[in-house]
């Protein structure tokens, strides 16, 4: 939903929500036109390990029309996201080539499922188990992380939501702190013996 240093400002996330590193060499994300679709940005090299993100922006993080904290994995001045009739595809090759979509964002019918480009409010994938063309598979961003210290922009550049992490990951992140988690209903009973 670009940010407030520039309506430009766009980026793109690929998650890879699979056990196994996917090689993303020659990969091509589509964007819709009158016509049907045409090639936005092909990627010519990287990797994206199970659990962690790919980041393809349009702007580097030194850029003074950039909000972004992080370095992205890619810079292509041709990311463009529509306000209207938002519709991308991945691809896991050149699809001319007869190569396999892999996913799709929205459904290129009118404003896009969720995010909010006022408030600048990133749209999320939240249900990466279904069709990226229904709406029920987004939401508005509800966090941030990834930005400029003086940004308000939410979205989670770099990395996927916290409440979306697999519970892997949140198991984890509480097993890092050295608290085991109790239930209330044992702790109010522990204690009220006593």
């Amino acid at each position: 939903m670009s940010t407030a240093a520039s309506s430009a400002d766009e980026w793109i996330e690929l998650y890879n929500h699979s056990d196994q590193e996917i090689d993303l060499s020659g990969w091509t994300i589509t964007r819709a036109t009158d016509d049907g679709e045409s090639v936005m940005v092909r990627l010519e090299a990287g990797t994206v390990a199970p659990g962690a993100t790919f980041l393809i922006a349009n702007y580097a993080p030194d850029d003074e029309r950039s909000r972004l904290a992080d370095t992205p994995q890619l810079v292509d001045a041709a990311i463009s996201l529509p306000n209207s009739k938002l519709q991308l595809r991945l691809y896991d090759g050149d699809p001319e080539a007869n190569a396999q979509l892999i996913d799709m964002a929205d459904d290129g019918k009118g404003a896009p499922f969720a995010g909010d480009s006022q408030m600048k409010y990133a749209m999320v994938r939240i249900d990466f188990t279904q069709d990226g063309t229904l709406a029920s598979s987004w939401d508005t961003a509800r966090e941030a992380s990834g930005w400029d210290a003086e940004s308000a922009e939410l979205g989670t550049p770099g990395s996927i939501p916290t409440y979306l992490q697999p519970t892997s990951q949140k198991t984890e992140s509480a097993r890092a702190t050295s608290i085991a988690p109790v239930s209330w209903a044992v702790f109010k009973h522990k204690f009220s013996k006593k």
